[in-house]
């Protein structure tokens, strides 16, 4: 991913108390609601008639340029304002028309995309090839977070007359057809985003795109305000939604008590601490939806102790899976098996990897185990580490430390809480010690999918070729052969040779041990009877308040 969104658990229990609750969606406490005013009522600034949705943030973007899409405080608006070459379908899997109208594969190294004619932009400039072009290449050529997307593109090349974008890969890369769908293929308007150069999509700059809603205002730390795109290309006038305010509520309580009084009509992931405020809320309905979302413990694999194996194995099997997915995740979560990603990334071979998960080596809390991996290890004598946890992670943090305390081995955790501001910077490895290392021991995270394929997780969070700074390889975990099964999946087109070499890599993975799987969450959303919206288990890459309908 994300991308990562950069999501992460979000914990609100007391170690003691066992509880039904939701999964998080997390990240920063990420989660959006939305309400709506048909008639101005004097409080919400709404002219008479005007339809108002007002989605509530955890934290507000740090911009509102596609090239820093990869959380969900990002994608939640940025879409809103921005269309992609195409969009996933609500199965997840299947692809739609958007900014391209059609496309075809000629060969396995060679797409053309049917660009769509007479698209303007929000300021009411015509969208031209060559700012499809242009936004290409800016992530090609740039060094974004979402750039690895674009690793097997050779080169982009354009028809003016045809309208036509054409795409040359280096080699065949099975996952290819659905980058088109993902943040890195949003189309800007170059001379904008030229003129504004690193002011683009901040506060201080300008937002311009070709989508259903154009930024009418930013207060940081308060609200974001979008109204409809007078020239978006899918008909401004088929929008039920007047203007989309976007708040930013970084309490979680907060926001569900918004819903329960009726102020917030729409919120995402309904965490354990909120779920019976949620449920309490009157005319509204919870949905639940497999989705993309797992959550895990990464070691850092590049400094010690974790730069052995054994020590890793040994602090794995001091996890009780099963405790702290029933207290941490609640209703809305399934505890993993040995491999971290969910059960949605399943899909091209259910069966097979079903199989995997349940026979591989499964590090559940074995103290015996754990007892005989720290022997083996060169850290024998024992070891502490410093496991970093963001504040809604703090009390899944508190039961991994009491888990390892309760083996009576000679290893302490050292929890460290680091604030919303340094969540980026940490997961992503921008934040290094004096040897380049990322800060931390171990650290609790998760991941979403870039997509329905064991790819999301397994190159964004495995590969060597993600351990950069900016990467998602959290574990900052290296293995040639891991690599090599990987990078031979990408090359076959049969989703069941392509499963078994992803499958093989997912063995080397389990075996050094550089995750601890804890659970999978339920996607949910709670919603005003009013309206009428549904998610897809892609929803990261192409929410739009434009899906959202009253009734």
């Amino acid at each position: 991913m994300k991308k990562d969104i950069l999501k992460v658990i979000t914990a609100v229990f007391a170690l003691s108390s066992i509880v039904a609750g939701c999964s998080s969606e997390g990240s920063t406490g990420e989660t959006a609601s939305v309400s709506t005013v048909t008639v101005d009522d004097g409080s919400l600034g709404a002219q008479d008639g005007e339809v108002v949705f007002r989605i509530g943030y955890g934290s507000e973007p740090p911009s509102l340029d596609p090239q820093d899409f990869n959380t969900t405080a990002c994608t939640l608006a940025g879409y809103d304002c921005y269309d992609t070459l195409l969009n996933f379908a609500m199965n997840g899997s299947d692809l739609e028309p958007a900014l391209a109208e059609s496309w075809e594969k000629i060969s396995d190294t060679e797409y053309v995309y049917h660009i769509r004619k007479g698209v303007k932009f929000s300021d009411g400039n015509d969208m031209t090839m060559e700012d499809v072009l242009y936004s290409m290449e800016r992530v090609k050529n740039d060094a974004y977070s979402m750039s690895y997307l674009f690793d097997s593109v050779d080169h982009f090349a354009i028809d003016e007359d045809s309208w036509t974008l054409t795409v040359y890969l280096t080699q065949p890369d099975a996952t290819w057809a659905f980058v088109p769908a993902t943040s890195p293929c949003t189309v800007v308007e170059k001379a904008v985003v030229e003129a504004e150069g690193d002011n683009y999509g901040t506060l201080s700059g300008t937002c311009v795109g070709t989508g259903p809603y154009m930024l009418d205002s930013w207060e940081s730390g308060t609200e974001i305000v979008f109204v409809k795109n007078p020239y978006y290309w899918n008909d401004p006038e088929s929008l039920d939604v007047d203007k989309v305010v976007y708040e930013v509520i970084e309490d979680n309580t907060s926001r569900a008590l918004a819903a329960q009084s009726g102020q917030i009509d729409y919120a995402r992931n309904l965490t354990a601490e909120t779920l019976p405020t949620y449920k309490n809320a009157q005319n509204m309905s919870i949905t639940t939806y497999s989705g993309t979302t797992a959550y895990y413990m990464a070691f850092n694999c590049e400094v010690t102790p974790f730069d052995d194996v054994n020590a890793r194995k040994a602090v794995a099997y001091c996890i009780d899976k099963n405790s702290y997915t029933a207290i941490i995740g609640g209703e809305y979560a399934t505890a993993k098996d040995s491999f971290f990603l969910p059960t949605s990334m399943y899909a091209i071979d259910e069966a097979a990897w079903k199989e995997g998960g349940a026979t591989s080596t499964d590090y559940n809390q074995n103290y015996e185990k754990a007892k005989e991996c720290l022997a083996a290890s060169k850290y024998s004598d024992g070891f502490s580490f410093d496991l970093y946890t963001a504040t809604s992670t703090k009390t899944g943090a508190e039961m991994i430390q009491s888990m390892i305390q309760a083996s009576g081995l000679p290893i302490t955790c050292n929890i460290i809480e680091y604030q919303p501001s340094e969540q980026f910077a940490i997961a992503y490895g921008y934040n290094v010690d004096e040897q380049g290392h990322r800060v931390y021991g171990a650290l609790l995270t998760g991941w979403i999918s870039d997509w329905l394929d064991p790819t999301g997780y397994l190159t964004n969070c495995l590969s060597s070729r993600s351990n950069y700074q900016g990467g998602a390889n959290k574990s900052a975990y290296s293995s040639a052969e891991f690599d090599k099964f990987l990078d031979e999946s990408y090359l076959i087109s049969d989703d069941a040779e392509r499963s078994k070499l992803m499958l093989q890599a997912m063995e080397v993975a389990v075996e050094d041990c550089p995750v601890v799987p804890l659970y999978e969450a339920l996607d949910s959303y709670i919603i005003n009877d009013k309206f009428e919206y549904e998610e897809g288990a892609n929803f990261f890459w192409n929410f739009t308040v434009a899906n959202v309908h009253v009734k």
